[in-house]
Order: C-alpha cells, then structure tokens, then sequence
C-alpha cells in the first residue's frame, strides 16, 4: 500500500503552525508530536482552545480545572502558557443535536445566544484570559458571529502558514463543527486578503466508534472501518508524522506524550482511559484537506 508520510523537517517547511481544536485533551492526543517537534525547532506556533470543556458543570469549576489542565499538559511537552490561546466557548454535549459548535455553524440567527450549563458568554482563566476579553476589554456573548468574528480575528492576527485542526468526519459535532467553521472564515480571510495556508485535519471520534478504534496497544494507527465508505478520505493518502523518540510508545511511562496526557485529570475517567490511551503510538495521522 503506498503511503505519504509527512515532511518532519517541519523548521524547512513551516514558518507558523496553528493547532486549532474544540476541547482540553484534543491538543495532546490529535498533535503532541506536532507540537513537540515546533518546540524542538524553534518553529512559531499557537494551540487554539476553542471551548472551556465545561460540559454538564453548572459553575466554572470544571471549565477552569480543564484549561489550567492543558497548560499543565503543554508545559510537559516544553510549551507555556504565551503559545496558548483561550477562546472560552460552551462544550454543550458531543451529539450534533447537543454540540454548540454544531448549533452555531447552523444558526440563522446569528445574534442567537446558545448558553452552557454554566455562562452565556467567554471566559478564560485569571492569569489567561480569553481571546476576546484581550481585544475589547469583555466577555463575548455565546453566539454566532461572536465566534465567527473571533475566529477570523485570531487567524489574522497569527497569520499561521499551516493550521491542524478536527475533521468534518469526526462524530463529535463540536469537531465537525469547528471544521465548517475554519474553512468558512478561511474563504472569508482568502476573498479579503488573498490568506490560504495549509489544512490538515486529525481524527479523534471515527465512524468505527470509540470503542473500536484507535486500535489499544499498537504502535501504529490502522484504518477505521467504514472511514473511506463514508468519507472521501482514503487510507492510502494519509500523511504520518513520526514522532520524536521521546514520544515513541516503547517508552512507556517515560513518553512524553503519555505524560502529558496524564496532565488531563478530568478528562481520564474509567470508561475514557483505555480510549485515550490508545492515541500513545509512533506516528500522529492527518489528512491534507486545503
């Protein structure tokens, strides 16, 4: 089977990357290796959290431990808290009936406020603050072009030349979602400006089911079933990322990696470890879709 595998010499290739994702954990099981190897090279990069993980929380509690969880989880792969920007959404529930990035991407209302269990409106950490309190000074109301115009102020003011991101074929509608929404203000920004930089996009919730894939206690990624039947992205086309040896699985609990992802208390409850533990493996796989 032919395979591309991705440049590694990303200093060559990449002037700023942007790794863009809606949920705490996303950063590390969809792009550590991404991440690492930026830090290692010196490469500019941003981890973009686009939501505060604060899913059935009725106050801040759970939105605040999250993010403080994925600065904890950046330090370990030698990151901090300056390459690290809060937008400070909802995370509303995984289902497209439930996702609020699935609700936002739809809404024809654009002023349509969609609140959380908790907020109506961003918010960040006190040491970190969102995105929007940043550049006017307030909260930015739960809505659809507050986000839109976030989002669109954030790529223009990075400018990034790559962006990883989730995948339109990810069953969680915040992935989706998120996904419809970067190529929506990356047109916006492209008819403006002329701005097009690369898009690879990361699986994390396939067709196969959690349960089923990725694969537990292999080094490599394999194919989940019913991807290219109900996607158009094809196995064969994928673009593999060896990871540093650091962040290899034979190192068990020495990966980096797996370190990291230690840092994600909240997120590491026991119907979710074995699942999460499953992306430590050699390689992190993206598909090229811009």
């Amino acid at each position: 089977m032919r395979m591309k595998t991705m440049n590694l010499d990303i200093k060559k290739e990449c002037n700023n990357v942007m790794v863009i994702v809606p949920h705490q954990d996303d950063e590390i099981l969809m792009s550590a290796g991404v991440i690492r190897v930026c830090e290692q090279n010196n490469v500019p990069y941003t981890v973009v959290m686009v939501t505060n993980g604060d899913y059935g929380c009725i106050d801040y509690s759970k939105g605040y431990a999250r993010l403080k969880e994925s600065l904890a989880g950046l330090e370990t792969l030698g990151s901090n808290k300056e390459s690290f920007e809060i937008m400070g959404y909802a995370d509303t529930g995984m289902p497209e009936r439930e996702s609020f990035l699935t609700h936002l991407y739809n809404e024809k209302n654009e002023q349509k406020i969609y609140p959380s269990s908790c907020a109506r409106e961003t918010y960040g950490l006190e040491d970190k603050i969102e995105f929007h309190m940043k550049k006017y000074g307030k909260h930015g109301d739960y809505n659809r072009i507050t986000f839109e115009k976030d989002l669109e102020m954030l790529l223009e003011e990075k400018k990034p030349d790559v962006i990883f991101t989730t995948s339109e074929y990810d069953m969680h509608g915040d992935h989706s979602g998120l996904y419809y929404f970067v190529c929506e203000v990356l047109d916006i920004l492209n008819k403006k400006n002329g701005y097009e930089p690369k898009v690879f996009c990361g699986l994390i919730h396939s067709c196969a089911g959690d349960d089923n894939w990725p694969e537990r206690d292999t080094a490599v990624f394999s194919c989940p079933q019913g991807l290219e039947e109900n996607s158009n992205y094809k196995w064969e086309e994928r673009m593999i990322l060896e990871l540093p040896e650091e962040m290899k699985k034979a190192r068990g609990i020495n990966n980096l990696k797996y370190q990291a992802l230690l840092k994600h208390e909240t997120a590491l409850e026991p119907d979710a470890y074995e699942f999460l533990m499953a992306f430590i493996k050699d390689e992190e796989i993206f598909w090229k879709v811009r």
